[in-house]
C-alpha cells in the first residue's frame, strides 16, 4: 500500500459517541460465550442477516488467517511514509488509559510509571482513515466475517519502557471485543526484542484452551501451547499484521525505547469499545460500515 501521508485532522462531529443499549446487552451475552466453535457458529448466523461485500473475491490471505489467526504485511508503509506518520502522531497529546488522573500530556512529559500513552485524537487523522478503509483490509475482513465489516475504531498509542512489571495488556490474554472481530496493527517505530514486540499464540483463536477472562502468565501459556507456537512480531516501522485477538496474545513490556502502534478494529457487530470521536459524513468505502463517521 502506498498512501500519501497527511497531517490533516478531520472536523470533529462528536467527542463522546456512546454505544446503544442493545450493543451493551449483546456484549454482556457474547462475552460469556467462550468456546471458539460456539462463537463461530453464532457469528455465522449473524452474518446471514448482514449485507455482503459482493465485490470481495477469495483472498489469498484468508486461509492463513483462518488457520493461524494472523497475517503479516511486511512493508505495508514504506519507511518514509511511516516516519511522516510517526512525526505527526508524536506531536499529538496523549493520556494514560489506566491512570486517567494524570490528564493529557505530550510523549516527552509522560508521568513516571506510564506504560501506555494513548493518542486520543488519532481517529481524526486523515492518514489513519486512508489505512483503516484500505480496500484490501476491508475485503479480508468481509471474507473472514461473511459480511460487510464495521470499521469500529482507530487507535494509536506509545508503549513506554522504564517499568519493572507488566501492566494490563502487557500480560497474555484473550480479547473479547465482539463475537467476531479483527485488529490491524501497524508499527510506526522499529520494534526489536527490547521494544515491546506483540506476541501471539498461533492458532489459539480456534483452540478451546485457557478460555478464562483473566490475564495469563508466560508459564501458563507456554505449558498450554508450547513455546514453538508463540510468535514474536518484531519488525521495522511500516510493517503490519492483522489478527484475531480472541487468540492468546500480549504486547510485551518494553525494556528500552518506545513503541508506536496504530490499530484499527474491524467487527461483525458494533462493539462497546467503538470510537468515541466521530467525524462528519459517511464511510469512505461502500464496502464497510463506519462507526467513526456520522452523517
Amino acid at each position: 500500500m502506498q498512501q500519501a501521508v497527511s497531517g490533516e485532522l478531520l472536523p470533529l462531529k462528536r467527542r463522546i459517541a456512546r454505544p446503544s443499549i442493545p450493543v451493551y446487552v449483546f456484549h454482556r451475552i457474547q462475552e460469556r460465550i467462550r468456546h471458539p466453535g460456539t462463537r463461530k457458529r453464532l457469528s455465522d448466523v449473524i452474518s446471514l442477516f448482514r449485507p455482503k461485500n459482493r465485490a470481495a473475491a477469495a483472498n489469498a490471505d484468508l486461509a492463513a488467517l483462518n488457520r493461524d489467526g494472523v497475517v503479516h504485511f511486511p512493508g505495508y508503509l514504506d519507511a518514509g511514509r511511516a516516519a511522516e506518520l510517526r512525526e505527526i502522531l508524536s506531536q499529538m497529546a496523549c493520556r494514560d488509559p489506566w491512570k486517567p488522573q494524570h490528564g493529557t500530556f505530550l510523549l516527552g512529559d509522560a508521568p513516571p510509571g506510564t506504560h501506555v500513552a494513548d493518542i486520543a485524537e488519532a481517529p481524526l487523522l486523515r492518514a489513519a482513515h486512508d489505512i483503516a478503509f484500505d480496500e484490501h483490509l476491508l475485503s479480508l475482513a468481509a471474507e473472514y466475517f461473511g459480511s460487510v465489516p464495521y470499521v469500529d475504531s482507530i487507535q494509536a498509542w506509545w508503549s513506554l519502557s522504564g517499568n519493572d512489571e507488566p501492566e494490563e495488556a502487557e500480560n497474555f490474554h484473550r480479547d473479547n471485543d465482539a463475537i467476531r472481530f479483527l485488529k490491524f496493527f501497524l508499527y510506526l517505530t522499529d520494534v526489536g526484542e527490547d521494544q515491546g514486540p506483540h506476541k501471539f499464540v498461533r492458532g489459539s483463536h480456534v483452540e478451546p484452551v485457557l478460555l478464562g477472562t483473566s490475564r495469563l502468565s508466560d508459564a501458563e501459556v507456554e505449558e498450554a501451547f508450547g513455546t514453538g507456537r508463540i510468535l514474536t512480531m518484531t519488525g521495522r516501522a511500516g510493517d503490519a499484521f492483522i489478527e484475531d485477538t480472541f487468540g492468546v496474545h500480549k504486547g510485551q513490556l518494553p525494556v528500552s525505547g518506545t513503541r508506536l502502534l496504530l490499530q484499527v478494529r474491524y467487527s461483525i457487530t458494533p462493539t462497546i469499545f467503538r470510537s468515541r470521536l466521530t467525524v462528519p459524513g459517511k464511510s469512505p468505502a461502500a464496502t464497510s460500515i463506519s462507526l467513526i463517521h456520522e452523517g
